[in-house]
């Protein structure tokens, strides 16, 4: 091999190089899309409208937006991503509620988001509250504990779906408290909250949004919240934790996630976009204003947290037999 080939080689490679260089700088590089699994309105929506405008501020040379892909238990919008380059370019809005527990209640499901999706980053999470009706006499923790042993089979509790969080934290519950409230499944928060009014049903672990200003003017009585902390829309309600029950925390996550293979640069850009935005005021203040509990977590956390959170909903599926039937 003479000089000038030498050189040649040399060149190449150092050109190769420097394109390798460049096309990790310039991600992103095209448009960009935040999927949701959902049709536009409810909270998976909000998320991804956050994401996306986190992203346009971030990424402010590119085009940044929201494209609604609903249908299938969230099959749908997971499969147009995983047909799409793996890249970061498609985020998908998800978390526990959509990603994890229809997992664990349905193992069969065509596409297991455990195995085909990279956590990115945690914006935010959703916490319930643990309400009972007017009717029901109750007002402590242990008092509703002790109505619920002395009425065993006779209570009712509601939930937004089998295999929702809600009917998740109730069976949680009634393992714990020892209590034995039967499920009735409802389609939607404000059936239950109906359900709660008419007395069909006694007891709910309801998300925040749809009964916080119920509870602010009596409607309905809130015993505790799910969360780690107190709410900052419900301040004076304690949580479970607090109230004795050792670790009993659940609450409905939400965060950005890239098909695998995306390329690792490009996560870590993408992360360190979303926790910037998410603990900028104005987020926070619209993300708290939508009934959210701003919970920022950076990719490695939000990938831990993932693995743990379906360890444990996982594991209280298969010891209380939780099934699409039940």
């Amino acid at each position: 091999m003479n000089r000038r080939d030498v050189l040649r080689l040399g060149m190449a490679a150092g050109l190769g190089a420097a394109g390798r260089a460049w096309a990790q700088e310039e991600f992103p590089n095209r448009l960009m899309k935040v999927v949701v699994p959902y049709p536009p309105g409810g909270i998976t929506d909000l998320l991804g409208r956050v994401l996306a405008d986190i992203l346009a501020k971030e990424f402010p040379a590119k085009p940044v937006i929201v494209e609604n892909k609903g249908g299938g238990t969230g099959t749908v919008a997971q499969q147009y991503i995983l047909q799409q380059p793996h890249d970061g370019h498609l985020l998908l809005s998800g978390g526990l509620g959509g990603l994890i527990l229809p997992t664990i209640l349905n193992p069969s499901l065509p596409i297991n988001p455990q195995e085909n999706f990279v956590p990115v980053a945690q914006l935010a999470e959703l916490m319930n509250v643990l309400v009972v009706g007017r009717d029901v006499e109750a007002r402590t923790l242990p008092e509703l504990v002790a109505y619920g042993k002395t009425r065993v089979g006779k209570l009712n509790y509601g939930s937004n779906g089998v295999g929702t969080l809600a009917h998740f934290t109730s069976v949680l519950f009634n393992q714990r408290a020892g209590t034995h409230f039967v499920h009735i499944p409802y389609r939607s928060s404000g059936e239950i909250i109906t359900g709660l009014k008419n007395g069909d049903i006694q007891v709910s672990f309801a998300n925040l949004p749809s009964v916080a200003a119920l509870v602010r003017s009596g409607s309905l009585r809130a015993i505790a919240v799910t969360g780690a902390r107190r709410a900052q829309a419900l301040p004076d309600v304690p949580t479970l934790v607090e109230l004795g029950m050792e670790d009993f925390v659940a609450t409905g996550w939400l965060g950005g996630y890239a098909p695998v293979g995306t390329p690792q640069a490009n996560i870590d850009k993408l992360a360190d976009a979303i926790v910037k935005g998410g603990r900028q005021p104005e987020n926070i203040q619209r993300l708290q204003t939508a009934g959210f509990e701003v919970t920022v977590r950076g990719h490695a956390d939000f990938a831990a947290w993932n693995r743990s959170e379906f360890v444990k909903w996982n594991e209280l599926a298969r010891r209380e037999n939780i099934r699409p039937e039940a």
